[in-house]
């Protein structure tokens, strides 16, 4: 029970309220700072179009070269009250959302390390760097909710630790809107899986000791089964639930050597600075601890590193993964040195102005960082992007078959669907090996680029002026350069319908 003043009876302030405002703080100020994502363009015109016709799409409507295909869009549940919140505080409403999800994902987090017995120093010593590592995924893409239910996901199993089991089979709580937001979903029953496979381990040696199994091997079971109930309740059914599966093993495994994500950290580069920190500290404190971890700690951490360093998407979910246990152990630590009795001694008197001074800080600090980081947010979503050339081409209302640059294509459909249709965008599975492959060999000029320009029979293009085939272009009498601004460039083949729009400008 939380500890009461003797003469008030209110509930006193302590160390561990000061852990909550940090981890809160630390979920702010990582998730409140925009971080440029191509994807988030198409993520709104896809609740747009979920508002404006109140239907979810099963097909593509924004290519023309794959206008009709099969897309399983099994993110509208981030994209409706992503793009509600747009439309009505523009970049403030994205800002809104993602730290509200960084948040609640921190507090569980912070609840879940003090819950392990973490002392309070160790827990905000260990949470912070955790949540700094997570840092490159709080950004305004469905995937952040991924973390916040991950974590939901470890509370359940760590209650069952604690001999509460029944709690598993709310799963399906957490399962049904997460089925419907992310494809990381799938953590879900694959949490529950490895853990039930410890489990086994720990029932073996129970067996043999003629000791009752906890947790419950039924209730364990049926919240597998609850799981995987839940993750059909989504608007593809078995489709939207076996759709993650495809990007590992099924016909979109391929696009994990086009994505950067799926590679590998780069710890030359300084947004994988603390990750780099942390990965450190997990082996040197377990290393260092004189208590014996348990083997669902040994397992989760093992795990989700390995993913880590193969896919560096999987950041958030090894920081948040490792850090109760990490707490735990490096309280301990600090216990063995005796450097952790503040806040863990009831006896001792608790210096309660300065804990209010730093909650009172922390919330200042949070406060005045806000206006700051929704200044920088038009700017961080503009940036590389070719706003002048969308301005010419609202304009003009330039007709034909377009052919773009591929981090460009939510943009263009943000500003030009319905009226032009893109080439390509940021949902490699939608568009296929096939068109992908004939995307890079133009682009890029690649061998066979010619042929690809013609066999789509191209009116015209807005690119990219990194791009080779700008300089391609320039070259041929067949297209002439009708804008072009610090970013990107427009053509138009000559004789076409696009070049008639744009001579009519």
């Amino acid at each position: 029970m939380e500890e009461q003043d003797q003469h008030t009876g209110r509930p006193r302030l302590r160390l561990e309220h000061v852990v909550w405002a940090v981890f809160i703080y630390c979920g702010l100020v990582t998730a409140m700072w925009p971080r440029r994502t191509y994807d988030i363009w198409w993520h709104l015109a896809t609740g747009r179009l979920i508002v404006d016709t109140r239907t979810i799409p099963d097909s593509d409507p924004f290519t023309w070269t794959r206008h009709g295909q099969p897309w399983i869009t099994h993110e509208w549940g981030w994209e409706v009250p992503m793009y509600l919140l747009y439309a009505r505080w523009g970049h403030g409403g994205l800002m809104i959302l993602r730290t509200a999800v960084a948040v609640g994902a921190c507090a569980l987090l912070a609840w879940l390390c003090l819950r392990r017995g973490a002392g309070p120093l160790a827990t905000m010593a260990v949470g912070a760097l955790a949540i700094f590592a997570a840092r490159p995924l709080f950004n305004d893409r469905p995937q952040v909710a991924t973390i916040l239910f991950f974590v939901a996901m470890l509370c359940l199993i760590e209650m069952a630790e604690r001999g509460r089991e029944r709690w598993l089979l709310a799963t399906p709580l957490l399962m049904i809107p997460w089925v419907n937001v992310h494809g990381g979903f799938i953590f879900g029953p694959a949490l529950l899986g490895l853990y039930g496979a410890c489990c086994f381990v720990r029932w073996v040696g129970q067996y043999r000791a003629d000791q009752p199994l906890r947790p419950a091997p039924a209730i364990l079971a049926g919240a597998v089964v609850l799981a995987l109930a839940g993750c059909l309740v989504n608007p593809n059914g078995v489709a939207g639930a076996t759709y993650p599966l495809d990007y590992i093993y099924g016909p979109h495994a391929w696009h994990k050597t086009w994505i950067t994500e799926y590679e590998s950290p780069d710890f030359s580069n300084p947004i994988f600075l603390y990750l780099g920190l942390l990965i450190v500290a997990t082996a040197t404190i377990f290393a260092v601890s004189q208590r014996r971890a348990r083997l669902w700690d040994v397992v989760l951490t093992a795990a989700f590193l390995f993913m880590t360093l193969k896919w560096q998407r999987n950041v958030a979910l090894f920081a948040f993964a490792v850090a109760p246990a990490l707490a735990m152990h490096l309280s301990h630590v600090l216990d063995d040195l005796g450097l952790a009795r503040l806040g863990r001694d009831p006896a001792r008197r608790e210096p309660l102005v300065l804990f209010a001074a730093i909650i009172a800080v922390l919330a200042v600090l949070a406060s005045t960082a806000a206006p700051s980081a929704l200044r920088r947010a038009s700017d961080a979503f503009s940036t590389d992007m070719p706003v002048q050339c969308v301005h010419y081409l609202e304009r003009t209302g330039i007709d034909g078959r377009m052919f773009n640059t591929y981090r460009w294509g939510g943009y263009l459909i943000w500003h030009l669907w319905p009226q032009q249709r893109v080439f390509i965008d940021g949902r490699a599975d939608v568009a296929g090996r096939p068109l992908v492959e004939d995307w890079q060999k133009l682009h890029k000029l690649q061998d066979g680029w010619e042929e690809v320009l013609e066999r789509y029979q191209i009116d015209w293009a807005v690119l990219s002026v990194r791009s080779p085939l700008c300089r391609a272009l320039d070259l041929d009498p067949n297209w002439r350069r009708a804008f072009e601004e610090p970013t990107g460039r427009v053509y138009v083949r000559r004789g076409s319908v696009a070049d008639r729009s744009a001579a009519e400008d």
